[in-house]
């Protein structure tokens, strides 16, 4: 008698704990957000709990608002307090019947105990929370049963078996769904505190990554131009090398200033003005470029084109896009070979394949090639491939890869025509 109703309250609970979860503790926000929040749920949580109540007699509202009261002094702050005792105290009022001043004082002396116990015994609550609030529970679902089977001797001189068993399992399931409702909560929290440590641990070992990047993509050209300057302030170089020399010291902190750059466009993007570009003579340009790298890895470029396909985009950027990709493909092919790229039009996308016939990749390499500082290479950092998939997800295209071990890999990098 009247456990089905009350297992409807239990199960209001519950889904108001689950909106909390996708509406606060999935995304980041301020703690004064968060307490409305919880006040906001929990303020809907006990009006339907007291909208579908168990009336054993005229006046008397059985139902599990303590559930939600509770809950929302524990893991809210004053705001919420003040939404909820608004909140609780007008709709019981409204309701009206001869538990009201019952009701009432049962809600301030729980919240009044939550309270006291959360901020003067801090070290105590925070480790025994679960037990506490279950026996605070307990203690004011007892309290109110007392009250009410004082009240109805009063009233009627006799207690009802009946009675007597409904109010067992009102303290029972209050119980049982204050036991679930922590447990909820507090693994919610956990999961949340995680992924807060496991975010803090990425950041530190990008940020290691990072550090050991730049500082290899740095050290190289530094180092020859310290070792220049030695040389020039000893007066080692004759006057007919000097200017060979100062150019190749220019050329490397030219060479340091567009790594920097790169390393500075991760960080800080800067708004690039595109136009309309036929991708084809790009492409024989980008050909142009790396065919010195690919002379000396013993590597063969072939390409393969269909006349003009126009994309909107910054020449500068697409072209550094390809040859990093490009370059890519030539360093994975160890013993020579030979390097493909292809343009062609596939309905309203621009595909351009680069396509080598080096080591491959395996499935896990293939997942991982755009992560942060990933680099199948020995030497390599990753910062080429990073850059290039920035560039083309600006143009609000894509990148598919396609590879096996041994036998190469397929770089089909797609870009909206024009």
């Amino acid at each position: 008698m009247g456990i089905s109703t009350l297992l409807l309250n239990a199960f209001i609970i519950i889904i108001c704990i689950f909106f909390y979860q996708i509406f606060w503790l999935d995304k980041d926000g301020k703690e004064v957000r968060n307490n409305v929040l919880i006040g906001f749920l929990s303020s809907i949580a006990i009006v339907l709990c007291m909208a579908f109540p168990f009336r054993f007699h005229s006046g008397y509202i059985y139902d599990l608002r303590l559930i939600p009261i509770i809950l929302a002094v524990l893991y809210g702050g004053f705001r919420s307090y003040i939404i909820i005792t608004i909140v609780f105290v007008s709709y019981r009022f409204y309701l009206g019947g001869n538990g009201v001043f019952a009701a009432v004082i049962v809600y301030f002396m729980a919240t009044s105990i939550t309270m006291v116990s959360k901020y003067f015994l801090a070290v105590f609550f925070k480790k025994r929370k679960i037990l506490f609030s279950t026996l605070l529970t307990s203690f004011c679902a007892i309290s109110f049963s007392v009250y009410a089977l004082v009240n109805e001797i009063r009233i009627s001189g006799k207690v009802e078996p009946n009675f007597i068993y409904f109010l067992c399992n009102y303290i029972v399931i209050n119980v049982f769904t204050a036991l679930l409702s922590l447990y909820l909560i507090e693994g919610m929290l956990e999961r949340f505190k995680m992924k807060e440590k496991i975010q803090r641990a990425e950041k530190f070992i990008v940020t290691s990554e990072l550090a050991a990047s730049i500082a290899h993509e740095i050290r190289n050209p530094l180092t020859t131009v310290y070792g220049f300057m030695q040389m020039f302030s000893k007066n080692e170089i004759s006057e007919t090398h000097k200017g060979e020399y100062l150019e190749v010291i220019l050329m490397e902190l030219e060479q340091t200033q567009l790594v920097i750059n790169d390393y500075l466009s991760l960080v800080n993007p800067q708004i690039v003005e595109k136009e309309l570009l036929d991708i084809t003579p790009i492409v024989h340009q980008v050909i142009d470029d790396i065919l010195p790298m690919a002379s000396l890895h013993n590597v063969k470029v072939e390409s393969k084109s269909v006349g003009s396909l126009y994309i909107n985009a910054n020449a500068i950027y697409i072209k550094r896009c390809l040859i990093n990709i490009a370059k890519n493909g030539i360093e994975a092919m160890t013993n020579g070979g030979c390097l493909q790229i292809n343009v062609k039009k596939v309905k309203n996308n621009i595909v351009i394949d680069i396509i080598d016939s080096g080591i491959g990749m395996s499935p896990e390499e293939i997942n991982r090639i755009a992560l942060p500082f990933y680099s199948i290479k020995e030497k390599g950092t990753g910062l080429g491939t990073m850059i290039s998939y920035g560039i083309i997800k600006e143009l609000n295209g894509d990148i598919e890869i396609k590879s096996e071990k041994g036998k190469g890999t397929r770089f089909s990098i797609i870009i909206p025509s024009a």
